[in-house]
């Protein structure tokens, strides 16, 4: 390795980084939707267990609950994208969030894969800038 071709990897060092803050955030991001998924599950099985009247704990966000008395554990409001919400049975919704909670966790294994990925091509790249450098030390 040349001065020019040590500079290059150190470059690609930098992209790598990059990549890997990037790839870091999105599976942050997906692991708070996934917490969020499954307290909605969780939230839907306790709806749909709990008798006509039953007073329930509600999930409002924030680590926070509201009591609520349940009127009809027949059916459920299902976002679908967008902003839109569409009344579905509680199977069905149930279902949605269970399909949402799955895909999750397949992009967050991917995401590690790459991530994975990357820090060893990482970690290659620099113990050859670190020996390559230090010969180019030692030549004075």
């Amino acid at each position: 390795m040349n001065e020019q071709e040590i500079k290059q990897a150190l470059s690609t060092l930098e992209l790598y980084r990059a990549q890997a803050e990037s790839l870091a955030e999105q599976q942050q991001l997906i692991q708070y939707s996934l917490d969020e998924h499954t307290r909605a599950r969780e939230t839907l099985s306790r709806w749909k267990d709990a008798a006509p009247g039953a007073e329930i704990l509600v999930p409002v966000g924030g680590n926070s609950f509201v009591f609520a008395k349940v009127g009809s554990n027949r059916k459920a409001l299902v976002g679908v994208g967008s902003g839109v919400t569409v009344e579905r049975p509680l199977d069905e919704a149930t279902t949605t969030i269970e399909g949402r909670i799955n895909e999750m966790v397949e992009a967050s294994k991917k995401i590690a894969e790459n991530l994975a990925t990357l820090e060893a091509r990482s970690s290659n790249l620099t113990q050859r800038v670190q020996t390559e450098y230090e010969k180019m030390q030692q030549k004075g």
